[in-house]
């Protein structure tokens, strides 16, 4: 991390402003303008960044470990286009099951079961915004080595199989060795298949051919064969670290996590703080293919998050425009007052529909950095947005 030298506590600020070689025809350049930064209301926010280092127990080095899994996981859009609604409220990162697996697979043995198991990361995502679809659910999860992941998908599988007595098992086209099962009266399947260290587990819920007392077996083989098509090959190439060696990993990648706002201790969360490759952020969202997309347009390469998300772009001008996509607005936003001498920034309040949902949402980007945080409280979520935008600057 490039460390820079503070000079007369004049920090930066990033607007649109242009500077082109005369006579030049190319569009102007976006660069930045200087800001007294201590005219910003941080509130109690910290704004320096931070020096992360080595995990600090076992348990924190195996979600750093998921956490690395999920960049080699697909997204279920990748899979299948038709699912394009994923639900933030199911955690994708995981070491103990209740978060992502409790409502989809039998659970109350769990680690009696799998004793060895490391970390998990889930994709799962719906073809209906109303859950009047089809489900799909990937969970990937981390095992010390081949026969102990082979062995994994076998009892997991049989735990699962002996929770209800309706299931029956089923053999998955082109994966003899996956351990499957499935519901004939209702439209849902269950699968455990072992690729080196790895678990797929994949669990597909079809609620509009259930609510028809429709049921279609086809179906079901096809969908699991297509997303085990697709996840497969790609899990493959993660590279697990050697149990012995968990504890040596870095928390941190490239400074993004030191310069990401900390989490304040009152909020709730489901994933650990982390840093993931640009094509892992859509994993997050409600809305995958949009926010890939810019990410992909802004030359995004990687994403942190914490108390906030941060994402690197390729220069000033992509950093702004994902400032400007995370800050815009629709039917379900309307805007809200920038903070106090950061005018760059974009605040919005979420006026929607859902009961349960977070209120104010701030936006802002300085060099090629550009940041996202949010709260229940306008003046709060404008405080974390200078605290963040300090941060960004700080770490330079």
């Amino acid at each position: 991390m490039k460390v820079s030298t503070r000079v007369g506590g004049v920090l930066v600020a990033t607007a649109l402003l242009a500077t082109a070689a005369c006579g030049s025809d190319d569009p102007p350049a976006p660069v930045d303008v200087p800001v007294d930064l201590a005219t910003l209301d941080v509130g109690g926010y910290p704004t320096q960044p931070r020096e992360i280092g080595l995990v600090s127990s076992y348990d924190q080095a195996r979600f750093i470990e998921a956490e690395r899994l999920g960049d080699f996981v697909p997204l279920p859009s990748d899979i299948d286009p038709r699912f394009v609604h994923q639900n933030p409220g199911i955690a994708s990162v995981f070491v103990f099951p209740e978060a992502s697996l409790g409502k989809i697979m039998a659970i109350d043995r769990f680690t009696e079961t799998v004793p060895d198991f490391i970390g998990g990361f889930v994709s799962s995502a719906e073809n209906d915004a109303n859950s009047r679809g089809i489900d799909m659910v990937n969970a990937v999860m981390i095992f010390p080595d081949a026969d102990k992941a082979t062995a994994a998908a076998a009892a997991l599988e049989r735990t699962d199989f002996e929770y209800v007595d309706r299931n029956e098992p089923i053999e998955i086209p082109g994966y003899p060795e996956a351990k499957a099962h499935w519901q004939p009266q209702e439209q849902s399947i269950g699968s455990w298949y072992a690729t080196g260290h790895l678990v797929i587990y994949t669990w597909i819920y079809d609620y509009l051919k259930i609510h028809l007392g429709k049921v279609d077996r086809q179906a079901l083989l096809d969908l699991t064969r297509k997303s085990l098509d697709t996840i497969v090959p790609s899990v493959e190439k993660f590279t697990p670290t050697p149990v012995d060696q968990l504890t040596t990993l870095q928390r941190d990648r490239e400074g993004m996590l030191g310069r990401t706002l900390p989490r304040p201790r009152e909020d709730s969360w489901l994933n650990p703080p982390g840093v993931y490759a640009a094509r892992t952020a859509p994993h997050f969202v409600s809305d995958p293919v949009d926010t890939a997309k810019f990410i992909d347009d802004a030359g995004v390469d990687l994403y942190s998050n914490d108390g906030g998300e941060v994402y690197r772009a390729r220069d000033i001008a992509g950093a702004q425009l994902i400032r400007d996509e995370l800050g815009g607005l629709t039917r379900s936003f309307t805007a809200s007052d920038a903070p106090r001498n950061l005018p760059t920034a974009k605040c919005k309040e979420y006026i929607g529909r859902k009961t349960i949902a977070i209120r104010f949402y701030c936006s802002v980007s300085f060099d090629r950095y550009a940041a996202y945080v949010w709260s229940h409280q306008l003046l709060d979520a404008q405080q974390r947005i200078s605290a963040q935008y300090a941060l960004l600057v700080n770490a330079r």
